[in-house]
C-alpha cells in the first residue's frame, strides 16, 4: 500500500456543495476549466492530497522547485463560492498512476462526502467521430440529473467509455449513492482546447447559477486557435467513423 495522506489547510462549511474536478486529459479541457473557475470566482485552497501515486508531469517522482517553496505534486481542492450551490473544485497538474486511482479517488470522495457533497461533477474532452459534432456531452447515473442537463444544451452520451480520473470519479461517486455526472467538452484533443472548455462552463454555470464572466476563456480560446494553425503546424485530426468500435473519452 503507497503512501496518500490529506492535509487539511483550512476547515469551511460550504453552502450545498457540488465536487467539480478538471485534471488533465485529452485538450486539457478539464484542467483549463477548473483553473478558470479557482481564478476567476472567490476561491480558496482547503485541502490538498500527497501521494506517491502523483507523480510529476513527465512521469518522475520529485518537486517542482518554486522561488521561496519546494512543492511536491498533489491533488488539490478550492472551495469556490457560488450562488446556490458551492463548489468544491479539485484540480491538478497531474492524474493519478493507474494502480493509485481507486485509493486517490475513494479519499477524494471521503472528504467531499464530510462537507456535505451529494453531487460529484467532472470535466473532461471528447472525441467525436466527425468533425460535424460539436458541443457538451455527458454521462450520468441519474435520468432527473440528466434532464437537468438536457435542459442547458448538454446531451447524453450514447456508448464508449470516459478513462482516467473523469471517468473513475463519477462510477465511485455512483458506488456511494451520489448523483454523479461527467461534462465532455468535443476538442480534437491535440492540443490545449480553452474553447472546448468554455462550452463546458457555459453549460456548469447554466445549470448551478455560477455567475462566471467567460469572455477572457473566449480570448484564450482564440489565441490557441491561432497557436494551432500558425505555430503548431498540426496535421488535421483523423476522425474515427462513430459507428466502428467504442469511442473513449476523458
Amino acid at each position: 500500500m503507497g503512501y496518500v495522506e490529506l492535509v487539511r489547510i483550512k476547515d469551511v462549511r460550504p453552502r450545498n456543495p457540488v465536487l467539480v474536478q478538471g485534471v488533465p486529459g485529452l485538450g486539457l479541457v478539464g484542467k483549463i476549466a477548473a483553473n478558470y473557475l479557482i481564478e476567476n470566482l472567490e476561491s480558496e485552497r482547503i485541502a490538498s492530497i500527497y501521494s506517491d501515486h502523483l507523480p510529476l508531469p513527465d512521469g518522475t517522482s520529485g518537486v517542482r522547485v518554486d522561488t521561496d517553496e519546494i512543492v511536491p505534486p498533489s491533488y488539490d481542492l478550492y472551495l469556490v463560492r457560488g450562488g446556490v450551490h458551492d463548489l468544491i473544485v479539485l484540480t491538478s497538474e497531474v492524474q493519478p498512476t493507474v494502480f493509485g486511482q481507486y485509493e486517490i479517488g475513494e479519499l477524494v470522495l471521503d472528504y467531499a462526502q464530510e462537507l456535505g457533497v451529494r453531487i460529484v461533477i467532472t470535466m473532461g474532452g471528447y472525441v467525436p467521430g466527425s468533425p460535424d459534432v460539436r458541443g457538451v456531452f455527458a454521462c450520468t447515473n441519474s435520468e432527473e440529473f440528466m434532464r437537468k442537463l438536457s435542459e442547458v444544451g448538454v446531451r447524453p452520451l450514447t456508448g464508449g467509455y470516459v478513462t482516467g480520473a473523469a471517468g473513475l470519479l463519477v462510477g465511485l461517486a455512483d458506488l456511494r449513492g451520489l448523483t454523479s455526472a461527467c461534462l465532455l467538452g468535443t476538442t480534437n484533443g491535440a492540443f490545449p482546447d480553452p474553447k472546448a472548455s468554455k462550452m463546458v462552463l457555459e453549460a456548469l454555470s447554466k445549470l448551478f447559477g455560477l455567475e462566471v464572466d467567460l469572455n477572457e476563456l473566449e480570448r484564450e480560446a482564440e489565441v490557441a486557435e491561432e497557436v494551432a494553425k500558425e505555430e503548431m503546424k498540426l496535421p488535421e485530426v483523423e476522425y474515427r467513423e462513430e459507428e466502428k468500435g467504442l469511442p473513449y473519452h476523458g
